[in-house]
């Protein structure tokens, strides 16, 4: 159950994010010195510092990162990992993970990290999953079932790698609408991204993609396979648009 002190820091995250997006530049200072002046550890408030230095500075590369995120990314995908990151897995999960520690003496995962299929559809050059076939994968029901063991633990945050994680993109995505209180992150080669697929993903929000390339088009086409290379440009395009 919920503590009373968790909602409360929940429901001031929440507006401090609702009022940062208004207006980025002028917001974030303003809530840096307001977050100073309510915390009480040494350790947040150096943390805080940090933070103001960083967004202080409009040349600081970390600076432009979070105006970015600010601005360019969709407000729905923006605002899933805001809710399900910070406050679902930071706020209500770390506290369940701490005391299902105590309860059961052992080490409880602050991430999950499972492989849906061992397949892939590439054959990259040193890759052990080319051997796999692909019926090496888990069930969508072996899937919604450890999620749901972890959210009963406080785990929010679910990896997928692989193989090639998309062969299964229609059992993620259908995951992702399941649990939409939590956040998930597929491992991915980005040749399985169609139009309908980016589309899902903004749907969903909560579904983000680690997009991998060996470089630029010789090296990643050299071990991926000719043609690679402009999949994946094609793949971050449909994503961006």
């Amino acid at each position: 159950m919920k503590s009373v002190k968790q909602m409360l820091s929940a429901a001031a995250l929440k507006e401090g994010y609702s009022y940062i997006e208004k207006n980025p530049v002028e917001n974030i200072p303003k809530i840096l010195n307001w977050a100073e002046k309510l915390v009480i550890k040494e350790e947040t408030k150096k943390t805080i510092q940090l933070f103001r230095e960083i967004t202080s500075d409009p040349d600081n590369c970390w600076n432009k990162y979070i105006q970015r995120m600010l601005t360019e990314i969709n407000p729905n995908v923006r605002s899933k990992f805001f809710m399900n990151y910070m406050i679902n897995a930071g706020i209500f999960g770390a506290p369940q993970i701490d005391k299902m520690k105590e309860k059961h003496k052992c080490h409880i995962p602050w991430a999950v990290l499972m492989d849906p299929t061992a397949a892939c559809n590439l054959k990259c050059t040193g890759c052990w999953a080319q051997e796999y076939k692909k019926t090496d994968s888990l069930s969508y029901e072996t899937l919604d079932r450890i999620i749901n063991e972890g959210k009963e633990l406080g785990t929010y945050l679910y990896i997928f790698s692989g193989g090639e994680p998309l062969l299964r993109k229609k059992d993620l995505i259908k995951l992702a609408d399941k649990h939409d209180e939590c956040i998930f992150l597929a491992f991915t080669n980005a040749t399985l991204v169609d139009e309908e697929f980016a589309n899902e993903l903004e749907r969903v929000g909560n579904f983000l993609l680690a997009i991998s390339v060996e470089g630029f088009e010789e090296e990643t086409d050299m071990r991926r396979g000719k043609g690679t290379y402009k999949k994946v440009m094609h793949a971050m395009d449909l994503l961006k648009e």
